[in-house]
């Protein structure tokens, strides 16, 4: 298969996923209409250029989705993620999983959707601003709070990995329970290992290391 550049590939390539059939055909009815976009299916997503999800709510399987995405477009696809709303900690996951756009769905046209998808592939992001100043916050708290210890890279267990990967997709301790078929008390108790050694303040700050050590 030959490789694809933005020049010889002008119009962006767009897959969607969504909660409910309801919105995911309505929105690819809409965006499949658009001479700015070319719409994919499923099927081909590991040709896409960028991923429009829609949810109600974000939450670890949203972020697994982007997580998965990234993966098969060996890093390529950039998501824009129309949601009712995201939190501090579920916006700096998104970030690391190929985030380049956040609507807020109760005031997101189909319209508005094209333009971020077309801006996403032109590499610029359509972000509230209060979600920015949000992002740009906690990111400075986190490089400001670093401890000494968090300036070296340490060598970590696969099992601490694989918690500290999961984590990063957004899954919380019952699901990568679940995943991992470890119980709930021995994945807590993985969590709680690596932020005592590590010196770090939470597993928010431990997988903020993770990934700026090149762990994750």
């Amino acid at each position: 298969m030959p490789e694809y550049t933005d020049e010889a590939r002008p119009v962006p390539r767009v897959v969607v996923q969504a909660d409910d059939p309801l919105t995911r055909d309505g929105t690819a009815a809409f965006l499949a209409a658009d001479e700015r976009v070319r719409l994919l299916t499923d099927d081909e997503l590991a040709d896409a250029d960028i991923l429009v999800m829609l949810t109600a709510s974000v939450s670890g399987k949203t972020l697994s989705a982007m997580s998965r995405a990234v993966q098969t477009t060996g890093g390529r696809i950039r998501t824009v993620l129309v949601a009712d709303h995201i939190s501090e900690q579920q916006l700096a996951l998104a970030v690391n999983h190929g985030l380049a756009s956040f609507l807020v769905r109760p005031f997101t046209s189909f319209s508005q959707i094209v333009v971020a998808v077309v801006e996403a592939h032109h590499g610029r992001s359509v972000v509230p601003p209060v979600l920015m100043n949000m992002l740009l916050d906690r990111m400075r708290t986190m490089q400001k709070n670093e401890s000494p210890a968090g300036l070296l890279p340490v060598e970590l267990a696969q099992r601490e990995v694989d918690v500290l990967r999961l984590l990063a997709e957004g899954l919380d301790t019952v699901e990568i329970a679940s995943k991992l078929s470890y119980s709930e008390r021995l994945i807590k108790s993985v969590i709680q290992t690596v932020v005592k050694r590590l010196e770090l303040r939470n597993r928010t700050h431990a997988v903020a290391y993770a990934i700026r050590m090149g762990i994750l």
